[in-house]
């Protein structure tokens, strides 16, 4: 929480009880009960001898306490350890840290908060006047007030926070102090009835963070955002993935989407009411993910076999189990082989060398951090149970239903005799041990021999069922039993009914569409200034397109309007489709130009018994963007004769066609006759096709001097403008 919940919150609050304190709830309290309200509250506390003693000066620890308990901040010990003159053991610590956090009191500098000093006028006029945003003169003095103290008294003096004094640097008096507070107090319990403010954020998990609010906050009207601040101050937003909401305990935990680096972050926290909306923020820290604890698992006897598996799990600072581990994690143990797995939190053993009631010794050691374990071998080892882990799909993602056609595998884990896994199990081996069995429960049960396979991505053995085509839900069961008939696991499946072996539905209704390709639009002005617009429509189910290009302004015709439409103008008509129709849009030069339009289209078929929904589109025909050939121009560089192209919009990519000989070429009279001396059988100066991205692009005609006439085609979007010029070098 932040500045601007005091302003917010307090604002109010702080003007009512010191401008006008005698009737903010119906009812006039001295000094010294408002004090006796605050003290059952356990805002304030009493003294030994019963009084008020509000002629008593206010230390600024008291302060810190009375501005954390007033806004229910939860005490924050390590918000206060950049001041170091303050001992672990302080009575104020958390509270100091609390409202240093919010960023409500802050220290003198060089580290010092010096909490048993009295709260000035001056300082207490400071904490009001930013608490409120009051607006300050940079160059206001004020006689009896500090240099640095003179903006803020003296704003507090215009506000009526404060009564004229003498001396601003000397303590303010607890009744002062008395007032601010109940009136903060009772309009903030008052404002909680309506929307809540944050009272703390702290870090729980690598991914986690928990926020603890004060009052009410619907989930549905309230926002958290999260972001890193950098070196400089820049904040930087943090993915969240999902928030868990706890409302009725006031709490709620932001999952990010990645771990936490180590930094300090802020939360903002807005919650929305009829009335208003009140933000709050709260700075904290934030530290990166690091091993905290191991722990080796299984049995305590291990059997007398190779490729015996003890798991292990690594712990982070907050007790979670971790899904990556150190680089450098290693094993130690007088096995003759013992290593960690390379992907899996497994330690593998090859005991079976080593005598039965051996004792043995595992130790695991990763980032200074180190766990033991002694483990006592047993008998040899035998395939005594199953346990399962569910159904999952080819990729690793947990699966509950299928459906015709999908493969779903039941991972499934043989233990030994003492409960410890076994790794790397011989399939065939397993085979020969397990019987597998799906039961397909159809209207006739079906029984299916099934046979262990590895499953694609984690390698575990595994049992695969695959959807059939069913008249309704239908359930796999998937059983393994021993050689000796016993159930070792046993787990099923939903197959959902195939809906195409079902009587068909009512065949769909016709739906019309039609749309309009953006990239399609473009307004052309030509060599005699006549403007067009063309627009591409593309439909379905239509035989016929009606339109009406408007102004801007104009008000919009509904579809009805549209359909009405049975010539055609410059503007507006009804025109037959195929399927794809490109239309043409006269405007009027210069009236037309630099100016907004929207192009109104639907489509019907039937008559207008079947219509779409109507597109609306906009046209802007902005000089800058309007396609038009301006000019062909001829340059001398370094003795060679370069043409270059003028023409908007400037930076658009277009198709340039150009053809340049040393004689007239007169049977060349549209942009198609152009195009086709491409490929022409008679030689030309120079000819060719670029794809121009406008401004330094150029075309060289030749190092020889003479006269050339230059034919040359742009293409933007499908619209072809074609101009001729003679070029001297």
């Amino acid at each position: 929480m932040g500045k601007r919940i005091i302003r917010l919150l307090l604002a109010f609050a702080l003007l009512a009880a010191v401008v006008q304190p005698a009737a903010v709830h119906g009812e006039v309290l001295t000094a010294e009960e408002k004090y006796n309200k605050l003290v059952e509250q356990g805002i304030f506390e009493g003294f030994p001898d019963g009084e008020a003693h509000l002629d008593h000066n206010m230390t600024r620890a008291q302060a810190a306490k009375i501005i954390a308990l007033i806004l229910s901040l939860k005490e924050n010990p390590s918000g206060a350890n950049i001041y170091i003159d303050l001992d672990e053991s302080h009575w104020a610590l958390g509270y100091i840290g609390a409202a240093t956090a919010a960023d409500i009191l802050e220290g003198y500098g060089n580290g010092i908060f010096d909490p048993s000093s009295d709260v000035t006028i001056e300082q207490l006029a400071k904490i009001m006047v930013e608490a409120l945003d009051l607006e300050v003169d940079e160059d206001a003095k004020v006689e009896g007030a500090s240099d640095w103290a003179g903006k803020y008294v003296k704003a507090a003096l215009d506000a009526g926070l404060i009564p004229e004094q003498s001396d601003y640097t000397k303590p303010a008096s607890r009744d002062l102090l008395v007032d601010v507070s109940y009136a903060a107090n009772e309009q903030l319990q008052a404002n909680a009835e309506e929307t809540g403010w944050m009272t703390s954020a702290e870090q729980t998990g690598a991914r986690k963070v928990q926020i603890t609010f004060q009052g009410k906050a619907d989930p549905d009207a309230a926002s958290i955002v999260i972001e890193r601040i950098g070196n400089e101050n820049e904040r930087t937003p943090v993915g969240i993935e999902r928030l868990e909401w706890n409302a009725d305990e006031g709490s709620v935990t932001a999952i990010l989407n990645d771990k936490a680096e180590t930094g300090s972050y802020i939360v903002s926290f807005t919650v929305r009411s009829d009335e208003k909306t009140v933000t709050s923020e709260y700075q904290f820290n934030m530290e990166a993910e690091t091993l905290e604890r191991i722990e080796l698992g299984g049995s305590d006897q291990l059997p007398q076999a190779n490729d015996v598996a003890v798991p292990f799990s690594l712990y982070n600072q907050f007790g979670e189990e971790m899904d990556e581990r150190p680089e450098d994690i290693r094993v130690i143990s007088i096995a003759p082989r013992a290593e960690i797995h390379p992907e899996l939190n497994l330690v593998v053993l090859d005991l079976a060398e080593l005598p039965k009631e051996t004792f043995v010794a595992v130790v695991i050691l990763a980032d200074n951090v180190s766990a033991d374990r002694i483990y006592k071998i047993g008998d040899i080892r035998v395939l005594d149970r199953v346990s399962t882990a569910g159904f999952y799909d080819a990729s690793g993602n947990r699966v509950s239903t299928l459906k015709k056609g999908e493969t779903a595998y039941l991972l499934l884990t043989p233990l030994d005799q003492y409960g410890n896994p076994f790794y790397d199990v011989d399939m065939d081996w397993l085979n020969e041990n397990l019987q597998v069995t799906a039961v397909v429960h159809d209207f006739r049960p079906l029984t299916l021999p099934k046979q262990l396979e590895k499953h694609p991505k984690s390698g575990l053995p595994s049992v695969s069922v695959t959807g059939g085509s069913y008249l309704r839900d239908t359930v796999i069961t998937v059983t393994i039993t021993s050689k000796l008939g016993k159930i070792l696991a046993q787990e099923s499946i939903t197959v959902e009914k195939d809906a195409e072996i079902l009587p068909p539905p009512t065949p769909a209704s016709i739906k019309p569409s039609m749309s309009v390709d953006p990239n399609s639009i473009v307004t052309v002005m030509d060599a005699t200034y006549t403007i067009t617009t063309y627009v591409t429509v593309t439909s379905q189910w239509v035989t016929d397109l009606h339109y009406m290009m408007l102004p801007e302004s104009d008000p919009e015709p509904d579809v009805e309007d549209l359909l009405q439409i049975s010539g055609t103008t410059a503007t507006s008509g009804r025109v037959k489709t195929s399927g794809t129709k490109r239309l043409e849009l006269a405007h009027v030069y210069p009236n037309d130009l630099n100016q907004k339009f929207k192009l109104y289209v639907v489509g019907s078929a039937g008559d207008g018994l079947i219509k779409t929904q109507k597109e609306t589109v906009e046209i802007d025909t902005d000089s800058n963007n309007v396609f038009r050939f301006i000019s062909i121009s001829g340059n001398v560089e370094t003795s060679t004769l370069v043409m270059y192209l003028d023409y908007t919009p400037q930076t658009a990519p277009v198709t340039v066609y150009y053809v340049v000989n040393d004689t007239p070429l007169p049977t060349v009279n549209s942009p198609d006759d152009v195009i086709q001396l491409l490929n022409d059988s008679n030689t030309y100066i120079t000819r060719g096709l670029k794809l121009w991205g406008g401004i330094s692009d150029r075309v060289l005609v030749s190092s020889n001097p003479g006269t050339y006439y230059a034919y040359v085609v742009l293409e933007y979007r499908g619209v072809l403008l074609m101009m001729e010029e003679t070029l001297t070098l």
